[in-house]
């Protein structure tokens, strides 16, 4: 028997180093496709924003681990239910120090929007964050990924690991004190519209 006619087995050492290499291509895309997501998500879930750049990593840390339990279907549900986990841990961590974030601390600047325009949306952002801080984490969680992140109720639900009738009902409950805390900040405000 000739070499080229030989049957190729592959060692368990070459079919592993294979399985890592294209587990890490896979962790890669997942990064380059989700990291804005996942930030952003962070950020509306509570986690400050001196935090949101770790927790983010923790985010993809968690799923390169678990990269074999998740289906690439799956892949941004499964972040955002990670993500809900890591901002919980987060916002518990932060009350257990009892820093005081500095609402004072400067944006970056993006060259295109005059200030005006940026003043009108850092407050936009400041009544979003204190109305979303006002609510529980599930109803926060549910309200966040369809109203913001645009994922449809199914999605939710995944993402959160609830039944699809708890994830309608979480996201009712979060519109109703949605609005019920905008027309409170409203009218604390003097009456102007915000």
């Amino acid at each position: 028997m000739d070499a080229e006619s030989m049957p190729l087995t592959e060692t368990f050492a070459e079919r592993a180093e294979r399985a890592e290499a294209s587990g890490h291509d896979r962790i890669e895309a997942m990064v380059e496709t989700y990291f804005d997501l996942v930030w952003r998500s962070l950020r509306r879930f509570g986690v400050p924003d001196a935090g949101v750049d770790d927790a983010a990593q923790q985010v993809f840390i968690v799923a390169a681990r678990k990269l074999d339990t998740i289906e690439v279907a799956g892949e941004r549900s499964y972040l955002l239910g990670i993500a809900v986990r890591v901002a919980s841990d987060a916002r518990r961590s932060l009350a257990r120090r009892r820093e005081v974030p500095d609402e004072d601390a400067g944006e970056p600047l993006d060259p295109e929007p005059s200030p005006e325009e940026l003043v009108d949306r850092k407050r936009a952002r400041q009544m979003l964050d204190r109305v979303l801080d006002s609510m529980p984490m599930d109803l926060r969680a549910a309200f966040t990924m369809f109203e913001i992140e645009e994922m449809s109720v199914p999605e939710v639900a995944a993402a959160l690991g609830v039944p699809l009738g708890t994830a309608a009902s979480r996201l009712r409950r979060a519109r109703e004190q949605f609005h019920e805390q905008v027309r409170r900040l409203g009218a604390g405000q003097g009456g102007q519209r915000v």
